[in-house]
């Protein structure tokens, strides 16, 4: 009986592990197109999700050149070839803002399919969430995108600046903090390969 319980007992957490995701997965073309995440009940009533198309407009390409060498330090859970950047430019959000946001990413326990080149925005007060798939359509769950984004708050935010996280490896993907109303980096010209 304790072997059966044993066997039943792995065999249930590897089943587990298949259902929630660790990272980003590729996802079929033929999967759904991207739509904003739910607001979890219980959330501030100034809290919302939205969805949004990067353009080249927001291309940071000459900024990332110039420090991304530097940006490339242990921040935990470090995954082959992610950086961070902080960006020091304008007014942060406010810490306690994007404690919200993080807060109400995970509460929303949500498995999503995400366009190339599309985001989704979380946005309360002073600070916007997102999480956006650079090269190809990806699937993700909300509890990844608010460890990306606590590991952004930790990392940035707290020091006072906005700040982003890139995953590099396939399926790539940008997730980070904006000061409400400001423009969404845009690392696809560096990560993407042609």
């Amino acid at each position: 009986m304790k072997a059966w319980s044993t066997l039943a007992l792995f065999v249930g957490l590897s089943a587990a592990a298949v259902v929630t995701p660790d990272q980003p997965y590729k996802v079929a073309d033929s999967a759904p197109t991207t739509a904003a995440a739910l607001v979890p009940e219980g959330a501030p009533a100034d809290y919302h999700t939205d969805s949004v198309v990067l353009t080249d407009q927001q291309t940071v390409k000459a900024l990332i050149e110039s420090r991304r060498d530097a940006s490339r330090k242990a921040r935990g859970t470090l995954v082959a070839r992610d950086f961070y950047e902080c960006s020091t430019a304008g007014n942060p959000p406010r810490a306690n803002d994007c404690n919200t946001v993080i807060t109400n990413v995970r509460a929303a326990n949500q498995g999503l399919v995400i366009a190339p080149g599309a985001c989704l925005l979380f946005q309360f007060s002073t600070c916007w969430g997102f999480f956006c798939a650079l090269c190809e359509r990806l699937g993700t769950d909300t509890n990844f995108i608010g460890s990306q984004l606590s590991t952004v708050q930790t990392l940035c935010v707290n020091g006072g600046s906005a700040g982003t996280v890139v995953g590099e490896a396939p399926p790539q993907w940008e997730a980070g903090f904006i000061r409400s109303n400001g423009q969404l980096p845009n690392y696809a010209g560096e990560v993407c390969k042609k």
